[in-house]
């Protein structure tokens, strides 16, 4: 399947993130990469994608909590068999880790019976929570867009979790250690979730010409008793993050254009050069007033000759 026209799609997770547009396109999760590393984590990455098992819960819990109906055609549930036959629940046994491995190559969702009772125990949390349920009424869940840059002509991608039937605002779904929203703009500036934001509510506006007036992430904690909370991200953060994310598509227009996808430089733009490195402020700050303290004065000849 090749894209070839802007659009909202339906189409299964794998071909989305397999990138069907005729050229490389952008994600949000790349533009994060590239706002924040450099070009060549980003090509690397995109080279070399990696299926990582922490990611599994969070991908199951999407699955049960947005698309129930595709829950079971998308997992495998892994039981293992030892050579004496005994039925184990974990991965201790060759045979679980090799039904794990077909899974992934399957393009499933491996879990163990007792993570399927988690994720179970969760999706039925996030509906006791009515704040939570209301976001995810009425809607269409993971609707992948395609649209052009106006500016640099690149192809960029999006896959929101969800879509209200009205659009004034869009909700993302979030499996977290801690669902306390004290904690969260911390996380959000830790993993990018800013630009996440403005990356999804700018995709909506290029594919659909309506620009939702807020984003919502949905929190839940992987641990009992499943604590729900719903996070709006403020007008700021948003601004911030959509300002982090024209930069990521300049830098990816650039590297498609010239066809090279550097390491650190002092921009992604420049020629290889070295570095001027310098201690922390504070280190600094703090060597200056010890040494005005007198604290690295060098003994006296004669207190030594004592």
């Amino acid at each position: 399947m090749t894209i070839t026209a802007p659009g909202i799609y339906e189409m299964p997770a794998d071909i989305y993130h397999a990138d069907p547009c005729p050229e490389p396109s952008l994600s949000s999760t790349g533009a994060r990469t590239l706002a924040n590393g450099t070009p060549a984590t980003y090509w690397h990455e995109r080279q070399n994608p990696k299926q990582k098992r922490v990611f599994d819960i969070g991908t199951a819990g999407h699955l049960m909590v947005l698309e129930p109906h595709l829950f079971d055609q998308r997992v495998e549930v892994i039981r293992g068999v030892t050579a004496k036959g005994e039925v184990k629940e974990d991965y201790t046994t060759a045979d679980a880790r090799a039904k794990r491995d077909a899974a992934y190559a399957a393009g499933k969702v491996p879990l163990l019976p007792a993570e399927v009772e988690m994720v179970t125990a969760m999706r039925a949390a996030l509906w006791a929570d009515p704040v939570a349920r209301h976001a995810f009424e009425g809607g269409t869940a993971e609707r992948a867009m395609f649209w052009r840059d106006s500016e640099f002509g690149v192809w960029c991608r999006t896959r929101p979790d969800y879509l209200p039937p009205h659009r004034r605002y869009l909700v993302d779904y979030k499996t977290s250690v801690s669902a306390d929203p004290r904690e969260f703009g911390r996380r959000m500036l830790d993993y990018g979730y800013h630009q996440q934001a403005a990356w999804y509510l700018d995709g909506v506006q290029a594919v659909t010409g309506d620009l939702p007036e807020r984003f919502a992430f949905v929190v839940q904690e992987k641990t009992p008793p499943y604590l729900v909370s719903v996070c709006w991200v403020d007008a700021d953060s948003i601004e911030i993050g959509r300002e982090l994310n024209r930069f990521a598509i300049g830098i990816f227009a650039h590297c498609l254009r010239s066809g090279e996808w550097p390491g650190y430089r002092e921009s992604p733009t420049a020629g290889p050069s070295g570095f001027t490195v310098a201690l922390p402020g504070w280190a600094v700050i703090e060597h200056r007033a010890r040494s005005e303290a007198g604290a690295f004065l060098p003994p006296r000849a004669e207190e030594m000759a004592a």
